[in-house]
């Protein structure tokens, strides 16, 4: 009954902690246009306070009574109740963004959800000691109740609680679940303090051990050396370093490509967590040979494909990578487990397993951004989980094998390096137009050396940094840029007829060199394509119908790349870019000549910020045509797609208005989306999918275009008959800034 007690108690807090991460996370997203690099610094925020949490059990539990424990605990969960329930004040947010979004948004975090989650953080640990005060020599086990809540609480909210409840209503709900946890928490305390007094934890050294397996290593051991003692630290802090940045690297390549919602969150956290639960549990689950080599498999499976570029199909991809973190997770969290120390230990061993989860957490968030131009923390994540196949095959108490001695190691790291080295030599020699010639090999030779834990790791590791350090299939790098809302490359085609901009891995523009041809918008903005039927055509290629084929208009349009739809504005239009990343803005100004050419003929202004909050505050019925063309990456923000999103677009529109939206991606079919909010809206929809041609310099593109006047949609059809109208699926919900269902709409 009293392992029921403490169980539950510890099973509720986890499943609040980890209910608080994408409640808080999905009312801020809206507000910072979307961009994954809100989750990673959210990640940042909560690892941080876990750690305070795990510092805070640390110091109280071996410092002070356990009668001063409990009131001390008792008084900082009566706290949480002068902040909740949690709420987010819009103004409050815009003074904290205002300047570092990254700092802003720690700030916002701390305010609204600090309190509460550093509370709940501390419950594990201390909860766990006050359970070995009763006589229990292993209270790890109950370890596994706090990675079940956690569970419960990631894959329930994308699940079941975002679809039934607002965001309003969670709120409220996670107010309740914390007075439960109360109540759970006196109870803990009564029963410690009651029962405490009749049984002692047995804290008599044991005699050394030979061999320590690893139910002996429960007992209190000899008092180790000082430097014994940071070895040993230092290895769990290595351990959990590596699989808390690999969450976050992962997280961040997969939701800048597909969308930034609670579920592509959720689901690598709660991969992350479950390896805990496999980790940590009494009976060894899988056979620590077979996670090793099933480790080795599949960091060789992710390599290949991040090298060759593959992204098809989503569900081979996204599964290939979410694999990797969980097995990784699991071998590195296997070895923390086979080195966890006597219970009285316990509260350092989880203050310094959070601590490196947290500075993995700000390698990723903080650090990298600042350091590196694009995201090469995650191979080098993946070069650092390998070593942990070293850890696992490595026992505590077992004799080495011949690989694992000093000399070996040593003499692994020239052969690692000296791979990835000859590796960027041939692709700097022979570029790579053939890149499964120029990969396959070095990745046969990392293969060949899997039973050289270090080397492997080494070898995959610099393999991954060759490939990303190279100039990559756009060509070489001009400029290169890396801010909160993402990485940016210029790049010039290796051809040498066209300037692009790279944003992650999608390009999303691109001009002639040729100063005859610089004026044509191409890519996916093409005279030919679906933006040249409603905004063509060209003043540059058509001045005789400057004035024949329409009044001048004020158009507005969201997301500026560089600036393409520009070269559509005519003598006496006014047309309004959003650009939420600043960078962007002065790559179109300074690296591509449409902004500067079109301001020469009409207005052109660019207000930076997030465009939902500039249209919802700014003057009603400002535009004609209102152009939605945001990506993050390839993905749509999703926030841009949604209910209210579409009121905010028809107020700023005048009457008979347009919305011509660009929805061209490799992983989410937006077309049954728009369709359902303009059936809702009562409005007319048709959608064009234009196929790449032989046309130099046009790419295939998706858009659909939404309006109130029916004659304008008539207009556009006669004009191109590619132009079809859209249906909505019944089953097709309309998504709103609390619930979108990503999953029914992925391209698998």
């Amino acid at each position: 009954m009293t392992v029921l007690r403490f169980g539950a108690t510890i099973f509720v807090s986890a499943t609040l902690l980890f209910a608080c991460q994408p409640l808080i996370a999905r009312m801020v997203v809206p507000l910072l246009g979307g961009a994954p690099a809100v989750w990673i610094v959210c990640s940042l925020c909560f690892q941080t306070l876990l750690l305070a949490g795990y510092g805070y059990a640390h110091l109280v539990g071996t410092r002070l009574p356990l009668k001063a424990q409990v009131a001390l605990q008792l008084v900082l969960v009566a706290s949480v109740f002068l902040v909740m329930p949690i709420a987010i004040d819009e103004a409050m947010v815009q003074r904290l963004l205002a300047g570092s979004p990254t700092l802003g948004l720690l700030l916002l975090l701390l305010r609204t959800i600090g309190l509460p989650f550093f509370v709940l953080s501390t419950t594990s640990p201390l909860i766990q000691r006050w359970f070995s005060e009763l006589g229990e020599k292993d209270p790890y086990h109950l370890y596994a109740a706090a990675n079940a809540g956690s569970m419960l609480a990631l894959l329930g909210y994308p699940l079941l609680v975002e679809p039934v409840l607002p965001v309003r209503a969670q709120s409220r709900a996670l107010h309740v679940g914390f007075a439960l946890f109360t109540l759970l928490i006196v109870v803990c305390a009564a029963t410690t303090l009651r029962r405490r007094d009749t049984v002692r934890v047995d804290a008599t050294p044991a005699p050394p051990q030979v061999r320590v397996p690893e139910s002996v290593r429960l007992l209190p051991p000899e008092a180790p050396s000082t430097a014994e003692l940071w070895v040993e630290r230092l290895g769990w802090l290595g351990l959990a370093f590596a699989p808390s940045s690999l969450l976050l690297g992962a997280t961040e390549y997969v939701t800048a490509d597909v969308a930034s919602v609670p579920l592509l969150w959720v689901l690598p956290l709660a991969l992350y967590l479950a390896s805990f639960i496999v980790a940590f549990a009494k009976r060894e689950v899988i056979r620590p040979t077979i996670l090793s080599r099933t480790l080795a498999a599949v960091a060789l499976l992710v390599a290949t494909l991040f090298l060759t570029r593959i992204a098809k199909p989503a569900w081979f991809v996204l599964g290939a990578h979410l694999l990797l973190l969980f097995v990784a997770s699991v071998v590195c969290h296997r070895a923390l487990a086979l080195r966890r120390p006597h219970v009285a230990r316990l509260t350092e061993f989880y203050f310094l397993m959070s601590l490196g989860g947290v500075l993995g957490g700000a390698f990723n968030g903080l650090l990298a951004p600042f350091v590196f131009k694009d995201l090469f923390e995650y191979p080098i994540a993946i070069g650092l989980v390998c070593f942990g196949r070293a850890a696992l095959e490595r026992q505590p108490g077992t004799s080495l094998p011949p690989s694992f001695h000093r000399g070996a190691m040593l003499r692994d790291l020239p052969y690692g390096v000296g791979l990835g080295v000859v590796t960027f030599a041939i692709i700097k020699l022979a570029g790579d137009r053939n890149i499964v010639w120029i990969f396959g090999p070095p990745l046969l030779v990392a293969l060949l050396w899997a039973r050289r834990p270090f080397r492997y790791a080494i070898a995959i590791g610099s393999v991954l940094l060759a490939g990303m350090a190279h100039g990559g299939e756009s060509g070489p790098t001009l400029f290169a840029q890396r801010s909160f809302f993402g990485s940016l490359k210029v790049t010039r085609e290796r051809e040498g007829r066209f300037q692009l901009l790279v944003i992650g891995r999608s390009m999303h523009g691109k001009q002639a060199l040729d100063p005859e041809k610089a004026p044509v918008p191409l890519a996916y903005y093409h005279p030919l394509g679906p933006a040249g039927d409603v905004l063509g055509p060209l003043p540059s290629t058509d001045p005789l119908a400057l004035h024949r084929d329409r009044p001048a208009q004020k158009v507005g349009v969201i997301g500026l790349g560089i600036g393409s739809l520009a070269a559509y504005a005519r003598p006496g239009d006014e047309w309004t870019f959003f650009e939420i990343n600043p960078a962007i803005v002065e790559i179109a100004r300074h690296h591509f000549s449409f902004v500067e050419k079109a301001s020469a003929l009409s207005r052109v202004s660019i207000e930076i910020g997030d465009a939902r909050l500039r249209l919802k505050h700014g003057d009603k019925e400002r535009f004609d045509i209102l152009v939605l063309d945001a990506f993050t990456s390839d993905a749509v923000p999703i926030h841009l797609v949604t209910r209210e999103a579409l009121g905010v677009y028809r107020r700023a529109l005048r009457p008979g208005g347009v919305l011509l939206a660009h929805i061209t991606n490799d992983h989410i079919r937006l077309q049954p989306v728009f369709a359902a909010l303009a059936r809702e809206a009562g409005m007319t929809i048709i959608e064009r999918h234009d196929v790449s041609s032989k046309v130099e310099g046009k790419d295939a593109s998706e858009w659909v275009l939404l309006s109130d006047s029916r004659e304008f949609i008539v207009r556009v059809r006669s004009r191109n008959p590619e132009w079809k109208p859209l249906e909505a699926p019944p089953s097709q919900s309309v998504w709103t800034d609390d619930y979108a269902n990503v999953l029914a709409v992925m391209r698998f």
